[in-house]
């Protein structure tokens, strides 16, 4: 099997998920930006440059010279750019197989979207509204009070996740989530990652709906899948341990079985008709511990990769054969270089699986050369804002 795995971001999930594949016997090519992780990964037999100013036609062009069974978006735009290309006669084909019916692209894409859908199959979900303007915020938190959750489309990482405390905050958030980024914003942002993306990719925002949601005081928790046309083949729960911050991604996770992640994922899985990987976002309720759901992301996730098992499990199923055992329950993790960039000290390194690509030198020389240039970027930021009096 050759799968063409999609990223257009400087983040783990991509190279992780490319060496789980091809241990799993899958020849593995790669589309993405010069630099990224998955561009020094070896597990991919071959590179295609994804341009930040031409990434659309450009994994055009790497599909057609690749020509793989799947393709396997890593992040949010990847998907995007996926499902854009549905539009092409010669792609359309290899779209569908690699993510499902088109008919559930557009709910897929739009957490206000998923959010009715997921409100009209019934299923345990904090209360969610879209909010089309400040004064109907205003309205909405005045009405249910504080605190509650704003959330954009188009946002990952809880980049796109605002905690409204005070009445006070509600205009600053309002105008954060429908205002596209500075130029001064998307040039910081460039500088950290390392990367033009931002800068490109504030060239392509569009204005959408934020969504209000009830505000849980719960811990996080995940349910990864693979699937094929609305049917969950394989999937693997998890519960957050430990985070960079609340709206941060996790760091630490433990393997859970839960039946109430299972069915909710299955739901909307089936729903929508979807094949590929995906990952469903859920907050634990504190008292009930009942897992409510709080958006789905129609790509591969972090955890996708643990234990080969997804991995496996896919690349099983597109052999004709059966699926790979899932990690087992109570498995505690340490994802890298998450917990090891938060606390290098933590004793979560120790005690839990630390999930380090050791097979993979090159990568893990990438993780640590990646690491140093964030450390100079902040150390420089700090010493910009105590020479400016921003301290």
């Amino acid at each position: 099997m050759r799968l063409l795995v999609v990223s257009t971001q400087p983040w783990t999930v991509a190279a992780r998920l490319a060496m789980a594949l091809r241990d799993s016997g899958c020849v593995v090519e790669a589309a993405s930006p010069r630099g990224s992780l998955l561009a020094r990964c070896a597990a991919p037999t071959r590179q295609h440059l994804l341009r930040p100013w031409s990434m659309g036609a450009d994994l055009a062009r790497a599909l057609r010279a690749a020509r793989p069974d799947r393709a396997i978006p890593a992040d949010d735009r990847a998907a995007a750019l996926l499902r854009a290309l549905h539009a092409e006669a010669d792609l359309s084909a290899l779209i569908e197989a690699s993510l499902g019916d088109p008919s559930g692209y557009a709910v897929a894409a739009a957490k206000s979207a998923q959010m009715a859908l997921a409100a009209r199959l019934g299923l345990p979900m904090p209360a969610t509204r879209p909010v089309e303007s400040l004064a109907a915020l205003q309205a909405a938190l005045a009405e249910g009070g504080l605190p509650r959750v704003l959330k954009t489309d188009g946002s990952w990482g809880g980049a796109g996740v605002q905690v409204l405390r005070a009445m006070s905050d509600a205009a600053p958030a309002f105008a954060r989530a429908t205002t596209a980024p500075s130029l001064l914003q998307s040039l910081k942002l460039a500088a950290w990652e390392g990367s033009l993306n931002p800068v490109f990719a504030r060239r392509d925002w569009q204005p959408g709906m934020p969504d209000l949601q009830d505000f849980v005081d719960g811990h996080p928790a995940n349910r990864a899948v693979i699937a094929e046309r609305g049917r969950v083949l394989a999937g693997l729960s998890v519960e957050v341990l430990q985070a960079a911050s609340p709206t941060a991604p996790a760091t630490v996770i433990r393997v859970v079985e839960d039946a109430e992640m299972t069915a909710s994922a299955a739901a909307m899985t089936e729903a929508l008709g979807l094949s590929g990987f995906l990952g469903f976002d859920f907050v634990v309720e504190p008292g009930t511990g009942r897992k409510l759901l709080i958006e789905m992301n129609p790509r591969a996730t972090p955890i996708c990769h643990l234990g080969g098992g997804l991995a496996a499990a896919y690349a099983a199923h597109l052999k004709g054969e059966d699926a790979a055992a899932i990690p087992p329950p109570g498995t505690e993790v340490a994802l890298f270089p998450g917990e090891w960039l938060r606390d290098p000290h933590s004793p979560h390194l120790h005690g839990a699986w630390h999930d380090v690509p050791w097979t993979d030198p090159g990568l893990l020389r990438a993780y640590l050369d990646d690491a140093a240039a964030l450390d100079r970027f902040a150390r420089r930021q700090r010493l910009f804002r105590r020479l400016t009096g921003r301290a």
